[in-house]
């Protein structure tokens, strides 16, 4: 019999595949136990799967704390994926590029299930503890390229979003849904989205949107760093040089050659 969960059978491949989703930069080491709760599984099965993939370098285990965390495997297969994409290519010396000019950490997002996930990052001179790393997934609504991405989201898709809640993270957050759609507009009009700190305290970010051939917003390219450097002084000549590398992505994405 198969392992289930809300009465949906999983099988062994699935299980694998759920456990290393149950990592994240939040909860980065996780033990048996709450592997076992999380996934909804026997503690037997989670062990067995655990070993399956500490066998082939996906899970690495902590000899002093007993905790498991993903393995060197999955560092090796995200960059193969990154760098095969078109969109990571691409956008490479772009970036490098933007962050030579401004000395500060520069992000590729992309939209998936209401969260943005980053799949390039350069560091910059500073680069902050709280900045997200590559592959990692922020919430939308708190977030500069999140706030892109959802100014230029169907309605329906951002109408089923906030219906379900718009959480606080700070207390800059914003949390009503008439005021997230004002904000939206307002990032449709002007093309570009400041953040300041609605994810992480003395955190603020700009973020603007990479576009396809067709008009539509396929990825952001945006500057986070600690408000003292994204203050409302280097805003202007940010938020500038952040347009203008989304231009430059956007126009070699638009001539890549099909395959």
């Amino acid at each position: 019999m198969r392992p289930h969960q809300g009465g949906k059978r999983f099988s062994s491949v699935q299980n694998a595949v759920r456990l290393l989703n149950a990592f994240s930069p939040e909860e980065a080491e996780l033990g048996i136990s709450e592997l076992s709760e999380k996934l909804g599984i026997a503690k037997s099965t989670v062990h067995r799967l655990v070993t399956t993939l500490a066998g082939e370098g996906f899970i690495a285990k902590d000899p002093n704390t007993n905790l498991y965390r993903l393995g060197i495997s999955i560092l090796a297969i995200s960059n193969i994926v990154t760098s095969t994409m078109p969109l990571h290519q691409t956008a490479l010396p772009v970036i490098r590029q933007l962050g030579k000019k401004t000395k500060e950490s520069i992000h590729i997002g992309i939209f998936r299930d209401g969260e943005v996930i980053f799949l390039n990052r350069i560091d910059g001179i500073n680069t902050h503890a709280s900045l997200s790393m590559i592959g990692s997934r922020v919430p939308a609504h708190c977030t500069s390229s999140g706030q892109v991405f959802l100014a230029y989201q169907p309605k329906e898709t951002v109408n089923l979003l906030f219906s379900k809640g718009l959480k606080a993270y700070t207390r800059k957050t914003i949390t009503d849904v008439k005021q997230m759609h004002a904000l939206l507009d307002k990032v449709r009009e002007q093309g570009f989205s400041v953040s300041v700190e609605e994810l992480h305290e003395g955190i603020a970010s700009v973020a603007a949107p990479i576009r396809n051939s067709r008009g539509q917003v396929i990825a952001t390219v945006s500057i986070p760093g600690p408000v003292q450097r994204i203050s409302k002084d280097a805003l202007p000549l940010l938020t500038k040089l952040v347009l203008q590398a989304a231009k430059e992505i956007s126009l070699r994405f638009q001539q890549l050659k099909p395959p």
